[in-house]
């Protein structure tokens, strides 16, 4: 097994008001050939994928992402996890995974960088790119939703929330709205996160960690509905560079993707503007397909698609 470098960063996050933290897993022992880059789901954080990250860097794939305002490190204090700008916020959680991208590119020049996007950090990696993806080399989609989602007034009842109890309250309301049914197929199981993953160990290290159990605060699943609504746009898939390859993948038992309906419906939107998309769903899957019993053959998937990335052309 290879060595790895790990290592944290910070820099300035957009809300001008925190920090955001960073982390990058590299391999010490070979030459780099890629950079992947996470921009990971709501109610979690960067390092709660170090096993998946050690992963890529033993294949020469160096790993990388910050933790989005509200999220893990880059919130200063408990009271902000789920916290982000009552304005501006969706805006804010993507220019800060551009400025990490600048950052890796100014360390690693001659390196392809894809995104890699999961669940509510799948919303704001497809914002990416329609603004940024000339400068990537590719995409991996994972557990996003479709179109078709009521976010407009969604966003219109957090917006109302937030004014009349502030910004930080944390509603029961929005959180059944927002997750409500998610684990109706596995209520079998008496587990509120079986909609995650099979594996009961991650469901127990999630529910139990403070950095992935609390509930979002008002002006959070305002920021989370404002992603959500811009993708699902019939204009979102027109403004995606057509040439960049990107992977939709998620399991057909995910309720975010509506059990691999919504997520094919993103595909169809993709290959109907003339995207370079492909899309694979896996059986019985749920939500973290990283984290699921099959996470081996999601891996190799996952290095197929990325060996078929072109590399730069260099002096």
């Amino acid at each position: 097994m290879s060595e790895i470098l790990f290592e944290q960063l910070q820099y300035p996050a957009a809300d001008g008001k925190s920090t955001a933290h960073a982390y990058i897993w590299a391999p010490r022992d070979t030459e780099p050939r890629m950079i992947l880059q996470l921009s990971h789901g709501m109610c979690e954080y960067v390092e709660r994928y170090d096993a998946w990250a050690r992963r890529f860097a033993e294949q020469g794939i160096i790993f990388c992402g910050n933790d989005h305002i509200g999220h893990g490190r880059t919130a200063p204090d408990a009271d902000s996890l789920g916290y982000t700008a009552p304005r501006g916020g969706a805006d804010m959680l993507v220019e800060d995974l551009h400025t990490l991208t600048g950052l890796m590119r100014a360390r690693y020049p001659n390196l392809p960088i894809v995104l890699y996007g999961h669940s509510m950090g799948s919303f704001a990696a497809r914002i990416y790119l329609t603004r940024y993806g000339d400068e990537l080399a590719g995409a991996l989609i994972s557990g996003t939703a479709g179109p078709g989602q009521p976010t407009g007034i969604a966003r219109s009842l957090a917006h109302t929330i937030a004014r009349i109890r502030g910004d930080r309250h944390r509603s029961k309301l929005l959180t059944a709205l927002a997750f409500g049914a998610y684990n109706k197929r596995f209520a079998e199981e008496n587990d509120p996160a079986s909609w995650l993953t099979h594996t009961e160990q991650v469901r127990a290290a999630y529910t139990s960690d403070a950095w992935s159990s609390f509930i979002f605060t008002a002006a959070g699943y305002e920021t989370l509905f404002s992603l959500l609504g811009a993708v699902s746009s019939k204009k979102w898939a027109k403004a995606v560079p057509k040439s960049l390859p990107i992977l939709l993948f998620a399991g057909d038992e995910d309720p975010v993707g509506n059990y691999g309906r919504g997520v094919h419906a993103v595909w169809r939107r993709l290959i109907d503007a003339g995207c370079n998309a492909e899309l694979k769903l896996y059986e019985g899957g749920r939500h973290e397909m990283h984290n699921e019993p099959n996470a081996d053959e999601v891996f190799a998937d996952l290095l197929s698609f990325l060996a078929r990335i072109p590399m730069p052309i260099t002096e």
